[in-house]
């Protein structure tokens, strides 16, 4: 039967045979996440990237003229409403109700015109949280490709130690040094890449905040 010794030392040899198959596993099936779009190397999500959203894909009112995007701010009851129906933290519900409280106390002559106010508002404080978004997207892309690179570079690091007949002491301590790194780089590369499908959708439910939004106020155009 095979003593204690030998029994440690194949249950090391696991441990580093583990570790060693979740990083290449790691760069083999993460490395999907980078090529979600061959255009853009920085943008991981399955979601098309589309930078902005245009009033024309989700609105139908008014015309939205570059005079009225550009005053929106300057009608105080507007400026009031915006920021609270564009805010994901207020219900779909909830802004139904403050469009049609709006939208009752309008004049029939400047309905149209301030009830697309409204929705241009909305339209750039949504895009803007969305850019900011998009953004710190790519961010995170960038900062997971190089922790990628750090997992590749401390692989081959503990494959040559490994790959050495006569180990010292220090070649041993260095073997423990680098698996225990390996580790943790990969555990925190799998955590945040589990955490990319959550990110990914923040810029899908704006959009679909934007459409409710649009329609919720162009329901109560004549």
């Amino acid at each position: 039967m095979p003593g204690a010794a030998d029994l440690g030392a194949r249950r090391r040899m696991r441990r580093r045979l583990c570790i060693a198959f979740s990083a290449a596993a790691l760069l083999l099936f993460g490395s999907r996440v980078w090529s979600a779009d061959a255009t853009d190397p920085d943008w991981p999500c399955v979601q098309r990237k589309v930078p902005t959203i245009s009033a024309g894909m989700i609105w139908a009112g008014p015309a939205l003229d570059q005079a009225l995007r550009s005053t929106w701010r300057a009608d105080e009851a507007v400026a009031r409403l915006v920021p609270r129906l564009a805010a994901r933290r207020t219900e779909l519900e909830e802004a139904e109700t403050l469009i049609e409280s709006f939208a009752s106390g309008l004049k029939a002559a400047t309905r149209g015109r301030r009830l697309a106010l409204l929705f241009a508002g909305v339209l750039e404080s949504i895009n803007t949280e969305r850019r900011q978004i998009m953004a710190g997207i790519e961010r995170y892309t960038r900062k997971q490709r190089e922790l990628a690179q750090a997992v590749r570079k401390t692989r081959d690091e503990l494959s040559a130690v490994l790959k050495m007949a006569n180990r010292s002491d220090a070649d041993k301590a260095r073997r423990r040094k680098l698996e225990e790194t390996l580790s943790w780089q990969s555990r925190i590369h799998d955590e945040r890449e589990q955490s990319l499908q959550f990110v990914c959708e923040s810029p899908v439910l704006l959009e679909q905040r934007a459409f409710a939004i649009a329609r919720a106020i162009m329901n109560h155009l004549e």
